[in-house]
């Protein structure tokens, strides 16, 4: 058994070999890093050297700015938001451009966020030429994700410092820079590469974004991943040829570092330019094919000919009152279906899909229910647990036949049996004449959604069992059997195993639904709560009764609804939202004194007793789970993919899963 090696005992060792031998033998350092000491020596550097605080290529600020004015535009709100998401940690975000100079860097006002200023200031040099193996400038060099520790650096000075960089890529394929947060070796709580992974896809999207003569055309395999930052970007010019791609693009497509020579948008889909953009009029994403048979979700932006624009407002939805602009799409899409061809299918709930998790959750049910597994929906009171059973069972083995439910809760006992089994004619006083099925006859060759079952009776359910062991049901009072042939989804809002261990439901009935079960987040938890209000306003605008201007929020009653709890989830907010439309101004405005007093009131007090702080090390967490969740979903679970795009090794992200 290999013994235990202390990490920074086994840098110290590689050093003291590197520098006095000129090589290191296998396994001591990665490649990366000694490759990176190679060639700093090559620079003619020494370890011993002190040049961090004297390698400075300008000194006027005013002349870097305005150099860099690009990069610095399209970096500054993913800058300032890592920023804000480490104020009371000792850290510092740093703009660096091609060459290797600090461009901007922002941090805390600690003294130890002062050293690290005192290091990484607008104009100072941290190339790899100039002071040896580091985060940004490394990074640069291997155009890769780089997380430099302590004596990993080239120069000894550098032993108290760590820093994680990725490069950042033009839309054009060049190197534009490097997006670097430097810290001092302390204890981390978060794996930075999995923040400036984002970050990076956000600056670089932005880029493309901002390209005016030019279509931005957005796609994925999967539709709510159009707006996330792992979403597939080109710039196509107005006469159908590409002329830049983003990172996702160039892999998806396998473009490599083309430079897109005469590489025409007809070349690579099966839809014009023209086609997709007047399918992106409308409200539902196209869907797109390659010539190689391979699906995607897609959406084109109206050609730009002024001014650079920034995606801010589109990556991040429209302003207030965007009701308006989904009620009007909706509307045009009634009077362009010649079109719809290349759309994918609307849903009856698009909302359902618009958090990642929630979209997660159901894909999970659905392959098991496509498999003939039954499905447990746990979910709190409002949250969507029949309508995740009327998507499944539309998209079902059985969808041919009917969706059948019951609620175990809200049927008194002495009925639930004869709800479920059915009863022949004399079977019980007032019964119907002639007897009547039962819900499993009833959802005979269909699918029954049994919703409450944590309140079925336990008297009831060993019979439920048996039926379902059987697949054949004895109506009350009969002894004939009739076959069933149902598929099963179950949903409750308590939790089954505690329900078990108190002794109040069937360990064996238990076991016997719980082929696959999902929780569903409760709406306070949700990423789409805005998404949300808005399909909810313009679905509520182009109701029977809406013969005005489609309805909007104003700013206090958007924020009032975005900071609200909602206790009641979904089902409070759409009855919130209905009862605010029927009140709300002539002209369709929605103001919060249009809202219930008492929800108003509750987000008032929340206000009052939120500390101030602006982000917490929890925090800091979520976003890195966020990363994670995201990149997994881009690469399909590909464990090895997901972690080479977000700069981390596959061990390192076992052991993060494994804490999610």
């Amino acid at each position: 058994m290999r013994p235990h090696i202390d990490p920074e005992d086994r840098i110290l060792r590689a050093r003291r070999e590197f520098f006095e031998t000129g090589s290191v033998s296998e396994q001591k350092v990665s490649a990366l890093l000694l490759r990176s000491w190679e060639r700093s020596r090559g620079h003619g550097l020494q370890a011993s050297s002190r040049l961090l605080r004297d390698a400075v290529r300008s000194s006027a600020p005013l002349d870097i700015e305005e150099a860099n004015a690009q990069l610095i535009g399209h970096s500054r709100s993913e800058m300032e938001r890592l920023h804000h998401a480490f104020s009371g940690e000792n850290w510092l975000v740093a703009l660096v451009n091609a060459e290797g100079v600090v461009v901007r860097s922002v941090g805390g006002q600690h003294a130890t966020t002062r050293k690290l200023v005192s290091v990484l200031h607008p104009g100072a040099d941290v190339s790899e030429k100039t002071i040896g193996t580091n985060g940004p400038g490394s990074a640069l060099v291997e155009r890769r994700p780089i997380l430099i520790r302590g004596r990993e650096h080239f120069l000894d000075e550098a032993a108290e410092f760590a820093c994680a960089a990725v490069p950042l890529a033009d839309p054009f394929g060049a190197l534009a820079g490097a997006l670097d947060i430097s810290y001092l070796c302390t204890a981390l709580q978060v794996d930075p590469l999995l923040l400036l992974a984002t970050a990076a896809r956000e600056i670089e999207n932005q880029m493309i974004d901002s390209l005016h003569d030019i279509n931005v055309v957005r796609f994925h395999y999967r539709a709510d991943m159009l707006r996330t930052p792992y979403a597939a970007l080109l710039a196509v010019s107005h006469d159908g040829y590409v002329v830049g791609a983003n990172r996702d693009a160039r892999a998806t497509l396998r473009l490599g570092d083309s430079t897109f020579e005469q590489l025409e948008f007809s070349s690579l889909f099966d839809l014009s330019l023209p086609q997709l953009i007047d399918a992106s009029r409308l409200s539902t994403p196209a869907l797109l094919h390659r010539h190689s048979g391979v699906r995607l979700y897609a959406s084109a932006s109206e050609y730009r000919g002024k001014e650079p624009q920034y995606v801010a407002s589109a990556h991040r939805g429209a302003g207030v009152g965007s009701a308006a602009g989904v009620a009007r799409s909706a509307s045009r899409a009634a009077t362009h279906r010649s079109t719809a061809s290349a759309l994918a299918r609307p849903s009856d709930e698009p909302y359902l899909m618009a958090d990642s998790r929630l979209e997660a959750s159901f894909e999970k049910a659905r392959r098991a229910f496509d498999r003939d597994i039954p499905v447990i929906v746990y979910g709190e009171t409002g949250t969507g647990k029949e309508v995740v059973a009327q998507r499944l069972h539309a998209g079902g083995p059985r969808r041919s036949g009917s969706l059948v439910a019951i609620n175990c809760f809200a049927l008194p006992a002495s009925l639930v049996e004869s709800e479920l089994f059915g009863y022949e004619h004399g079977a019980f006083t007032g019964g119907r004449r002639g007897g009547a099925p039962g819900k499993f006859e009833e959802a005979h060759n269909g699918t029954l959604f049994l919703d409450e079952i944590g309140d079925m009776p336990f008297e009831i359910q060993g019979r439920l069992l048996r039926v379902l062991q059987e697949r054949k049901v004895t109506r009350l009072g009969s002894s004939r059997e009739t076959a069933v042939n149902i598929s099963l989804i179950c949903a409750t809002h308590r939790s089954l195993p505690g329900l078990v261990a108190e002794g109040k439901f069937r360990e064996d009935l238990f076991y016997r639904l719980s082929g696959v079960s999902i929780t569903l987040p409760p709406l306070r938890e949700r990423s789409d709560l805005r998404q949300l209000i808005d399909w909810l306003l313009a679905r509520e605008s182009l109701g029977a009764f809406a013969e005005h201007a489609p309805y909007r929020l104003d700013n206090d009653a958007l924020d009032t609804l975005l900071n609200y709890r909602w206790p009641g989830n979904v089902r409070e907010l759409r009855s919130v939202l209905r009862a605010a439309a029927a009140l709300g101004d002539p002209d369709g405005k929605i103001r919060a004194e249009h809202l219930p007093l008492e929800l108003v009131k509750q987000v008032d007090t929340a206000h009052v007793n939120t500390p101030s702080s602006s982000c917490t090390p929890g925090t800091l967490a979520a976003m890195e789970t966020d990363a994670i969740r995201q990149a997994l979903e881009h690469h399909h679970g590909n464990i090895a993919a997901t972690a080479r795009s977000l700069g981390i090794g596959r061990a390192t992200l076992h052991r993060k899963l494994h804490k999610m």
